[in-house]
Parts: structure tokens; C-alpha cells; sequence
């Protein structure tokens, strides 16, 4: 992984950005944990002739119960003490990836905004701190609509924080987070994530389209299926030149659970069976191909490749 030079798309004046309001405290009581402050980090790489940023929004830290959801607590900290990580607690980290290809300058999600949980809201610092205008952001990609994908599309006064993107999602993630039974179909405590949704997707509805997976969201970018942790999830894949690049999104969270135990489903996968299938269906792909790819969740900013390793795979971060 090297640091890309400047170009055009990057090299513009970030605009000042005021403190976003503090909004949604139902999600926030939700969620909260005694989080420390987690500074910025910001990775780059090229992919042919497209250079790429990684971003961060922050972070969030989870416990233990919920990175497997149905696995006896002891087996998933034995993993976790045999990897040598942290066995009560995992920080996530937000890797918000930003591609500059040809004419068009891509945002692929957009953080949680500073109105979900202290620990995020991190992406507007980050844009200014990288010299982006955000303005000159064209399109915005989602791979679903969980809070902290999605709700940094707004800006402090409710109004698209990118002014000029065209905003892209499935149609069927959308179809679930406006299905008329999706809170019955949430637990209680996950509510305020379908009425956020629903929320910022109608402020973004004027700019927003809407694509199935297969269809190229620009040249060079195309979505495909990758279901099951929301049932609209999708992952990006971009080819320039001979060089290829896959946006995952959530399809894998843990730098050693998703990839050592992917039918370990977690608290978060809306359809567990399906989410397992996807992972084990990708990681093989992933493995085969050797392709670069961009994780929103893992560790140094997300970047690395798949590699198998006896019955199951290992994720090696890009150097």
C-alpha cells in the first residue's frame, strides 16, 4: 500500500465544516459504552489508474456477545485469546473509502454523522484534514443502510453533506428499511436504526438512485450481491485497467472471527443463514482471485487480501 500522489479530484480546498447537532439520543442510549477518544487515520493506495483513500469516521466498541451470536461465550474468547486480541471487547473500526477514477470522485458510505455515538462522526475532520472539497464528491455509494453507513449523508442542518453526489442504493436494501413490518421485523432497541433510515433516505430521495446488483453505478464500478447483514447489502467491485479493487462493506467485521469462523453470525446479521453463505461464497472468490479489498470494519484502515488457511481463511493487511 503506498501513498497516492495528488491529483485533481484530491488536491481541492476542504471547506470549513461547523460541529454537527447532536441528534437521534435513542440510538445513542442504545449503544453507548465508556468509548476513548480514537484519533485519525487515513490509508491510501493505487488501483490502475484510480487512487484511493481510506478515511476514518471514528470508531465503535462492541462486547464480546456480540461478535457470535449463538456460540458459547468461552469458544469465541479462546479464539480471541489465541490470536492475541482482546477477549472482552472489540473496537471497530469506520474505514470510509474515497476513489478518485477518471472524472468522477466516489464516496463509498459516509460514516454515522455525529449524531449516533461519541466515538463517531469523524468523516467531516477527515475530509478537511485530506483537502477534499466536499462539494467535489460525485457520487455516493452505500453498501447498506446501518446507522453508521449511512447516517453521515446529512449535514448538521438536515441537508445532504456531499450537495452536488448523485446518492446510490439497492433497491432492496431500500425496500426493507421502508417494508411496513420492518420494525416488527427489528428488536425494539434497533428502531431508531429503521426511523433513521428512513429519515435520512427521504432527505436524500431528490439525489438518490436506486440499482440492482449487476448494474454499473459508474464505468469501472459495479455492485454486486452480497446479502444477508442487511437483506440489501451489496459490495462494490472496480477494475481500471488490470488492477481490480472490492468494496465489502459488512460482509466481513472481525479481522479473525469472519474470516477463521464465517458461519459465526453476528448481532447485527438480519439474516444470519444467509449472511454465513455470503461470507464463505466471498472469501472463497477472494482467496482464488488475490484481489485487493477494502473492509469498513477491520484494523488500519481495511485494506488487505484473503488467503485460505487449512479449512478456513486468514485476512493479511495490505503493507
Amino acid at each position: 500500500m503506498t501513498h497516492c500522489d495528488d491529483d485533481t479530484l484530491f488536491g481541492s480546498p476542504a471547506l470549513d465544516r461547523r460541529a454537527l447537532v447532536r441528534l437521534g439520543a435513542a440510538a445513542t442510549a442504545a449503544m453507548a459504552l465508556p468509548w476513548p477518544a480514537t484519533a485519525q487515520e487515513i490509508a491510501s493506495a493505487r488501483v490502475g489508474a484510480a487512487s484511493l483513500k481510506i478515511l476514518t469516521d471514528g470508531s465503535i466498541t462492541l462486547p464480546t456477545a456480540m461478535l457470535a451470536r449463538g456460540v458459547a461465550p468461552a469458544e469465541v474468547r479462546a479464539v480471541l485469546a489465541q490470536a492475541g486480541l482482546a477477549v472482552d471487547t472489540t473496537q471497530n473500526a469506520l474505514n470510509v473509502p474515497l476513489l478518485a477514477l477518471g472524472r468522477d470522485l466516489l464516496m463509498f458510505d459516509c460514516g454515522a454523522g455525529r449524531n449516533f455515538l461519541p466515538t463517531t462522526g469523524r468523516l467531516p475532520q477527515s475530509v478537511e484534514t485530506a483537502g477534499i472539497d466536499p462539494a467535489k464528491v460525485t457520487q455516493v455509494l452505500f453498501t447498506h443502510a446501518h446507522p453508521d453507513h449511512l447516517w453521515g449523508a446529512l449535514d448538521e442542518f438536515d441537508t445532504p453533506a456531499y450537495p452536488n453526489a448523485t446518492y446510490h442504493m439497492a433497491e432492496a436494501e431500500w425496500a426493507f428499511w421502508f417494508a411496513p413490518d420492518v420494525f416488527a421485523r427489528l428488536p425494539e432497541e434497533r428502531h431508531a436504526f429503521a426511523a433513521g433510515a428512513q429519515r435520512v433516505l427521504k432527505a436524500l430521495e431528490p439525489q438518490l438512485k436506486r440499482f440492482r446488483p449487476g448494474e454499473d453505478i459508474v464505468s469501472g464500478v459495479t455492485a454486486f450481491e452480497t446479502g444477508g447483514h442487511t437483506p440489501g447489502h451489496v459490495s462494490f467491485e472496480v477494475r481500471t485497467g488490470s488492477d481490480s479493487l472490492m468494496i465489502l462493506g459488512d460482509a466481513f467485521t472481525h479481522p479473525v472471527l469472519s474470516f477463521g469462523h464465517p458461519d459465526w453470525a453476528t448481532a447485527f446479521d438480519q439474516e444470519p443463514e444467509r449472511a454465513a453463505a455470503t461470507r464463505r461464497r466471498l472469501l472463497d472468490r477472494l482467496a482464488s482471485e488475490k484481489v485487493l479489498v477494502a473492509t469498513y470494519h477491520l484494523p488500519g484502515g481495511g485494506l488487505g487480501r484473503v488467503e485460505r488457511q487449512g479449512s478456513a481463511y486468514r485476512f493479511v493487511p495490505a503493507t
